[in-house]
């Protein structure tokens, strides 16, 4: 084999790597999402459970009590996170839906 043979060989095995490269960080950002999107579905379900148990604590309490005022709090607060964690899903999942897995 001359030198320029095996510098072209060179190149073409560089490009052909440079590509493969190029196609795994890809394929590492979707699985990324995929993950976080996941994570996130996992909150807002534990947050919904959370709201439930919280409701129905309240529906327990006596009307003038401090817990049902504790109970109404927390309830806002967590109504609060899931807002976020519902706009951080729709974010991802426009993510994961665009990238056509």
């Amino acid at each position: 084999m001359s030198p320029e043979q095996i510098s072209i060989i060179a190149v073409l095995l560089a490009a052909l790597s440079a590509m493969y490269a190029k196609r795994a960080v890809n394929e590492a950002k979707k699985s990324n999402d995929i993950g976080r999107l996941n994570s996130l579905l996992a909150f807002r379900t534990h947050y919904l459970d959370l709201m439930a148990h919280k409701q129905k604590l309240a529906e327990i309490m006596p009307s003038n009590s401090k817990g049902l005022e504790q109970c109404r709090e927390s309830y806002g607060d967590l109504d609060t996170k899931l807002r976020e964690i519902n706009s951080q899903i729709e974010l991802y999942h426009d993510k994961v839906v665009a990238n056509k897995i």
